[in-house]
């Protein structure tokens, strides 16, 4: 039996974003982004589509082009980013 080794996240919770991208649309396609998690700064690689205006849903992987381990919605928050783990099923 293996374990997971990913660190835990709350879903329905907005993790602020601490690393580069100054723009939403820094978050599509291939992309990568730390954001601020619950046992300090989390690595974030995968892959962004729009949602809305607003909102760009993040397909983290567990290699760029690998299976898709959690999905986010990014969205503006004041003069930075949040991202919010969303179960999606």
């Amino acid at each position: 039996m293996t374990t997971d080794s990913r660190p835990i996240v709350a879903s329905g919770k907005p993790y602020p974003v601490i690393s580069p991208p100054d723009a939403l649309e820094a978050f599509l396609g291939d992309a990568e982004f730390t954001l601020d998690g619950t046992g300090g700064p989390l690595a974030v690689r995968g892959h962004g589509v729009p949602l809305d205006g607003d909102t760009v849903r993040f397909h983290e992987k567990a290699v760029l082009g690998g299976k898709d381990v959690r999905v986010w919605h990014v969205r503006r928050q004041g003069e930075g980013f949040t991202a919010e783990h969303v179960a999606a099923f």
